[in-house]
């Protein structure tokens, strides 16, 4: 399938080209009986198509592989002159090789999957199909994921931001005593599920366990709730701030003036950063 005759004398000049190759000849057979015959191979049955397609990917895989072989002796500077002299157009002779090669794997493995037999091929896809919808689960999974992974960290930069703004204007620590108090409090909150929920109510539930607002007097369930709307509240005007401006919707409660004038001078005082 070389086309040349091997019985070449340099002297002569170029050798003399063959008739082409038979897989050539066989392709161009078999369209003129399609195109001038009127052939329809397409209404053949099914194993005679299929029998047929494996037999043409194996002339492929074949045609493809010499080519490869007559690419590795160019590179290697083993080809004759008159075989290489198509190769010489070849920018990049390693890159073309290795798309060649995985040409050829491509093209075995429709070979094998040729060569199943019905009963192989029906549990090929059914495993196919599976493995596709389990991928789709697994990204959806990694995605919820990753965005509760952010909504997390977010929470917790808001949290930790408006708990100390709060402490530093409420509670008579110094930096240092109000910081190892804070540390040990964000330490135990980072095991729980306390960054997973609303910030708001995280707030007002650390305002409450540091003993931040107005004290309950007796357990008064009604006083228990406005304490609790109060500090929520309070939360509320220091996550917006720390959130930066924003235009308020019509349903949007005012935060308080003092409020905010107390968070702004708070962050201004607030020491060093950690």
């Amino acid at each position: 399938m070389d086309g040349t005759d091997y019985e070449w004398n340099p002297k002569n000049g170029r050798p003399k080209l063959a008739e082409p190759g038979p897989f050539a000849s066989e392709m161009q057979d078999r369209q003129r009986d399609i195109a001038q015959n009127g052939a329809e191979p397409w209404n053949d049955p099914v194993e005679v198509r299929r029998a047929r397609r494996r037999r043409d990917m194996e002339l492929l895989r074949l045609g493809a592989m010499e080519t490869a072989f007559h690419m590795v002796d160019h590179v290697a500077g083993r080809l004759p002159a008159w075989k290489g002299e198509v190769f010489e157009h070849v920018k990049d002779p390693l890159a073309s090789l290795a798309n060649l090669n995985r040409s050829i794997i491509q093209i075995t493995l429709n070979e094998d999957r040729l060569d199943e037999t019905g009963e192989e091929r029906a549990l090929r896809i059914k495993a196919e199909a599976e493995a596709e919808v389990r991928a789709r689960h697994e990204a959806e999974a990694a995605r919820l994921q990753a965005e509760a992974t952010l909504r997390k960290a977010e929470n917790k930069r808001q949290v930790e931001g408006a708990i100390r703004a709060i402490t530093l204007s409420s509670l008579g620590l110094n930096y240092h005593d109000r910081e190892t108090l804070l540390a040990g409090l964000f330490k135990e909150l980072e095991t729980g599920e306390a960054y997973d929920g609303d910030p708001e109510a995280t707030v007002a539930d650390l305002c409450l366990r540091l003993g931040i607002g107005p004290k309950d007097k007796g357990a008064d369930p009604k006083l228990i709730r406005e304490r609790r709307a109060a500090l929520a509240k309070l939360a509320r005007a220091h996550l917006e701030a720390l959130r930066g401006p924003h235009m308020p919707a019509d349903d949007d409660e005012p935060a308080c003036d003092e409020t905010i004038v107390a968070f702004t001078h708070a962050a201004k005082a607030q020491g060093p950063p950690n």
